[in-house]
C-alpha cells in the first residue's frame, strides 16, 4: 500500500466504517444548503478516482449542485483528454476537480476555470490557460490545535516533518502553536526514510506530532516505524485521515466531507460570476472532524466537530 500522491493522508488496509443510513423517507427534508439557491450554472465533477473519501465529496457536491456531470478518471473506458472534452461538450460552465490526478488532468485538458479541492502538494503550473482556484485539503491548524488540546491538555511540544516548498504551512503551524502557547519545531525531509531518522531524533524533544499528508516523504512501513518511535517516547501522533487510526495513531482531525464541497461550491459560484480574481488562490475550510484512538479496544470515538469562520464573504 501506498500513500495516494498530493492527496489525503494514506488509507491502511482496513475498511472506514460507512457514513449512517440516511433518515426514513417520511421524515421531513433538510431545508437546501444556501449554496443551491445562488448556484444555478452547470457544473462537471472529476474525480481522480473512486476512494471512499472522494466519494463523499462528490456526494455532497451532488446535493449542493443540480445535477452534475459526474467524470471518473480511474474509468479506462475513455482517457482523460477525451473526458474533458466531453465536459467541454457538456455545456458545463466549470470544472470541479477532486484529488490530484483530477488536477493535474484539468491542468492540462480542462478549457474551462477549475475548482480543486483534497489535494495537498499541487500548484498550477506556468502556462495554464484557465483560472484555477483550489480549497485546502486539510483543516486551519488553529482549530487543530484547539481540539488537540481538548484530548490532550498535557500537550506542550509539537513537532513535524514536511517535504520542501511547504513555507505558508509552517507559518501557520508556528503561528497556531504560538497562539496556545506551545512550541513548535519542524524538518525537512526529502524521502520516507530521512523523515523516519528525523523522527527518531526528534521524539525525544516532543509530545506531539503533526502527520502531514506529503506522500513524498511518507510511506505505511515507515508509517508504522514511526508509531513504534512514538510509542516508546510517549508521543501523540495527529494526523488527518481517520482511517490511520488503525495504525495506532492517537489522534484524527480529517477535514468535514459536507465542508469541503460547500466552500467549492462557493469558489465556484464567484469565478462563474467573474468575481475570481478576489479569491484566494487557496481558500480555507472552516470545519474539522476529530477522533480520538482507544487504542485498548483498537477503536475510535468521536470527541468533537468544529465550525468556525465563514466562507469568503460570507456567502455559499
Amino acid at each position: 500500500m501506498s500513500i495516494p500522491e498530493a492527496e489525503p493522508a494514506p488509507q491502511p488496509e482496513t475498511t472506514v466504517p460507512e457514513q449512517p443510513e440516511p433518515p426514513p423517507a417520511q421524515e421531513p427534508e433538510p431545508p437546501p444548503k444556501e449554496a443551491s439557491k445562488q448556484f444555478d450554472a452547470k457544473a462537471a465533477i472529476v474525480l481522480s478516482g473512486r476512494s471512499l473519501s472522494f466519494d463523499r465529496v462528490a456526494q455532497e457536491l451532488g446535493q449542493i449542485l443540480d445535477r452534475p456531470l459526474v467524470y471518473d478518471l480511474s474509468d479506462k473506458s475513455q482517457s482523460p483528454e477525451e473526458a474533458f472534452a466531453g465536459v467541454a461538450e457538456s455545456g458545463a460552465a466549470i470544472v470541479i476537480a477532486i484529488g490530484h490526478s483530477a488536477a493535474q488532468a484539468a491542468m492540462t485538458w480542462s478549457t474551462l476555470p477549475v475548482v480543486y479541492c483534497q489535494v495537498f502538494n499541487f500548484k498550477p503550473g506556468k502556462g495554464v490557460r484557465v483560472p484555477v482556484k483550489g480549497v485546502a485539503a486539510i483543516p486551519p491548524l488553529s482549530l487543530q490545535v484547539q481540539e488537540w488540546l481538548k484530548a490532550d491538555p498535557e500537550l506542550r511540544r509539537i513537532g513535524a516533518i514536511l517535504g520542501d516548498g511547504h513555507e505558508s504551512l509552517i507559518a501557520e503551524a508556528e503561528a497556531a502553536t504560538a497562539m496556545n502557547e506551545l512550541a513548535f519545531q519542524y524538518q525537512v525531509a526529502a524521502s520516507d526514510r530521512e523523515t523516519l531518522y528525523l523522527f527518531k531524533r526528534m521524539a525525544p524533544d516532543i509530545d506531539g506530532f503533526w502527520l502531514f499528508p506529503d506522500n513524498r516523504i511518507l510511506s505505511i512501513p515507515v508509517l508504522r516505524m514511526m508509531v513504534d518511535v512514538a510509542d516508546r517516547h510517549g508521543v501523540r501522533i495527529a494526523v488527518f485521515n481517520e482511517a490511520l487510526l488503525e495504525l495506532g495513531v492517537a489522534l484524527s482531525t480529517a477535514a468535514d466531507e459536507s465542508d469541503i464541497a460547500e466552500m467549492a461550491v462557493s469558489v465556484a459560484q464567484q469565478v462563474v460570476e467573474g468575481n475570481g480574481d478576489s479569491v484566494p488562490d487557496l481558500t480555507p475550510l472552516r470545519n474539522l472532524n476529530v477522533r480520538e484512538s482507544d487504542r485498548s479496544s483498537n477503536a475510535a470515538r468521536t470527541l468533537a466537530i468544529g465550525s468556525h469562520t465563514r466562507a469568503p464573504n460570507g456567502r455559499l
